[in-house]
């Protein structure tokens, strides 16, 4: 058999020997180096494949998550899902804020004996944000981080635009679900889409509102095209050149424009919005006083204060030093969320305690999705859920309703 490969490996080379001992013996070695590039080729890709379906496991932190899903994804696709738009500024704003300007006061001696996360809005405040192109990050796709969602009882939020899964197979998963749009759609496909939702019992429409401009698309175009060109991601080519099956009638070379930003947008559209359906309109986007009071007035039922992940404007504010003057102004007349920079329990508490009524969590489920599908997904939330529970637990806290700002010392004074 070594002889076979050494002499096979020879002649793929352009090496024609003529037989002798001294060839057989150099043929033999070819074939025992060519074996053993073989074997490791294979472990390699063996290791590599348990990596993707059960390196989960071993992930003790969304840090983890987020390296082993470097590991595994094509460099254009993880760059992708990890863009922080110029320097990061608005990121590491968020997370120094969590992390330096939050800290919380325990309390000891408290029976936390019978603990529970159930809210108002199902199952417990930690929801999955809408995100783009999920078969990037695995196979599954939306579907996988619908019935990941699913599993850890968590609200998945639907990208209709920029799905990869069509809307009747994530539907089969079970658990509730928000409709996502963008108000840059035409209003053809905008009434297709608020139909959609309340026929097929999405329980509340979110709209960006923060995506005046390209700068995303227009970065990562190229290496996208580069990768098709080079015939290394035929999952990006299916991708950019196939209709979204969600949309009728929809153009190959609209795949990616049916939402590209339109800088007329007022929000006089968001008005428009407001008349097609009696579902709750989610405006996501909002980082003042200001735009959640014109929020209010053009009809909005929860607003999602956020920054985008950091991806859209560079020294921008952080999210959540925005949250507590948001919710003292809108003072119960809508539900508060709150995104960007969210990375562990201890993070969803802080949110809670300056009055959000749920938190959103974006790339850490594209990092889960990517390292285990759906099972990944699913890990990501519980860990989130248990570091929340530990904690609660730590500040002698039974349920969500007793979190308040109390348990952080910047406002016990």
């Amino acid at each position: 058999m070594l002889l076979r490969l050494g002499y096979r490996t020879a002649k793929t080379a352009g090496l024609y020997l003529v037989p002798s001992k001294m060839d057989k013996l150099y043929l033999l070695t070819i074939g025992a180096v060519g074996l053993c590039l073989i074997i490791k080729y294979y472990r390699r890709k063996r290791f590599e494949q348990k990596k993707r379906t059960s390196g989960y496991l071993e992930c003790h932190s969304l840090d983890d998550f987020e390296n082993l899903a470097k590991e595994i994804l094509l460099p254009h696709r993880f760059n992708y899902f990890n863009y922080q738009v110029g320097y990061g500024c608005t990121y590491q704003a968020s997370r120094e804020y969590f992390n330096r300007h939050l800290k919380i006061i325990p309390k000891v001696l408290t029976d936390v004996s019978e603990m529970s996360l159930q809210t108002t809005i199902f199952g417990n405040p930690i929801i999955i944000a809408p995100t783009a192109f999920h078969r990037l990050a695995h196979y599954d796709g939306e579907w996988g981080t619908a019935q990941g969602a699913t599993n850890a009882e968590s609200i998945y939020i639907y990208n209709w635009s920029l799905s990869t899964v069509s809307v009747n197979d994530v539907l089969k998963t079970k658990g509730p679900k928000w409709l996502h749009v963008y108000l840059s759609s035409s209003k053809a496909l905008l009434e297709q889409c608020i139909l959609l939702a309340e026929q097929q019992s999405f329980k509340a429409i979110v709209v960006t509102c923060d995506h005046p401009h390209e700068r995303v698309q227009s970065i990562h175009r190229p290496a996208f095209i580069r990768a098709i060109e080079r015939k290394q991601d035929k999952t990006m080519k299916e991708i950019l050149y196939t209709p979204n099956t969600n949309i009728a009638r929809l153009k190959a070379d609209e795949r990616l424009d049916d939402h590209t930003p339109n800088e007329k947008l007022t929000w006089k559209e968001f008005q428009w919005l407001r008349t097609l359906t009696k579902l709750p309109i989610i405006c996501k986007g909002i980082l003042s006083v200001d735009d959640a009071k014109l929020a209010l007035e053009y009809g909005a039922d929860g607003i999602v204060v956020s920054n985008h992940g950091g991806r859209q404007v560079d020294s921008g504010l952080s999210a959540i030093e925005c949250l507590k003057d948001i919710v003292e102004f809108v003072n119960g007349r809508c539900e508060v969320f709150v995104d960007s920079g969210i990375r562990t329990g201890t993070d969803v508490l802080k949110c809670l305690a300056l009055g959000a009524k749920g938190v959103l969590i974006g790339r850490p489920i594209l990092y889960g999705l990517a390292c285990g599908g759906h099972n990944g997904v699913e890990a990501v939330l519980n860990l989130l859920k248990q570091e929340l529970m530990y904690d609660m637990a730590s500040c002698g806290l039974k349920r969500i309703e007793q979190i308040n700002e109390r348990i952080l010392y910047k406002y016990r004074q």
